[in-house]
């Protein structure tokens, strides 16, 4: 059984913490994160053992751990490995969560740090130029986990990951990928020169399909802002630029897609280049 303290009041501190880390200043205050439900807590878990986060608070509401074994086993480890964990009444958790219907359990961690990792010469980045929807970042971010990209490198004027609804479209996918931020094009590029990394752009105006670009060695793919495009400097300084084929009449594809194109195809390629060695 957790030990668990009882929240009683929404003035106690622990419920404006909560609250703040749905605001930007909160967040960069604190360096703390909130997620919430059961998968979302999880995820948070399972990170913390690796060590890439730790898990501050844990809030579970009244009757969470009466719901099944697995509600059970979750707060059971969850609150193992929580600085603190607190109950509260339906009412109280509601005014500390952002859903509409939340599922009954959330905590507050902080922003997560990968171990820095050796290179293999064969690095796969995705590079997000200023894209400002919090749905398209969190997709953006997901898919780039579940195609095994080395990192996500992020210009400044690209929204906060770790904004409730970034982060609810990710999936949990925060905790599983680094997210590095950039206050300049020219940072970037020098960071990739150094790695030895060539930039493979998305563009509409590209000299050749996506399909046809080499994916070989160490490279990060870029998508650029939902209606500007990439930033110049960048676009100018890629080794390659691609475009998706689209039908007449079609201007674009959404930027969570091309990415997700761009990076599957990066996949494929890869997968045949060590199937032919």
């Amino acid at each position: 059984m957790v030990r668990a303290r009882e929240l009683t009041s929404p003035q106690n501190p622990m419920v404006k913490l909560m609250r703040s880390l749905y605001t930007r200043k909160g967040r960069d205050k604190t360096g703390l994160v909130p997620v919430e439900g059961s998968r979302f807590v999880n995820e948070a878990l399972l990170a913390a053992r690796r060590g890439v986060t730790s898990i501050e608070a844990l809030f579970y509401e009244e009757g969470f751990d009466e719901k099944g074994s697995e509600e059970q086993s979750l707060l059971e480890a969850a609150g193992a490995c929580a600085c603190q964990v607190f109950r509260c009444s339906p009412s109280l958790f509601k005014t500390l969560t952002s859903t509409e219907t939340p599922q009954g359990i959330a905590a507050a961690v902080t922003r997560p740090v990968f171990p820095q990792r050796r290179s293999s010469g064969r690095e796969l980045y995705l590079v997000i130029d200023r894209v400002q929807d919090p749905g398209n970042m969190g997709t953006m971010i997901r898919t780039a986990a579940a195609a095994g990209v080395d990192g996500v490198l992020c210009l400044k004027g690209t929204v906060d990951p770790f904004n409730p609804k970034t982060l609810r479209a990710t999936m949990g996918a925060v905790f599983r990928i680094p997210i590095t931020f950039y206050d300049t094009s020219l940072d970037l590029l020098e960071e990739l020169s150094c790695w030895g990394c060539r930039l493979i752009a998305a563009d509409v105006d590209g000299d050749q399909f996506h399909f046809q670009a080499d994916y070989g060695g160490s490279i990060a793919v870029i998508v650029g802002n939902e209606g500007q495009g990439i930033d110049p400097p960048l676009l100018s300084a890629a080794a390659v630029r691609v475009r998706i084929p689209l039908a007449s009449g079609v201007e674009s594809l959404n930027a969570a897609v091309a990415c997700g194109i761009l990076l599957y195809e990066a996949v494929r390629f890869r997968h045949l280049e060590a199937d032919r060695h």
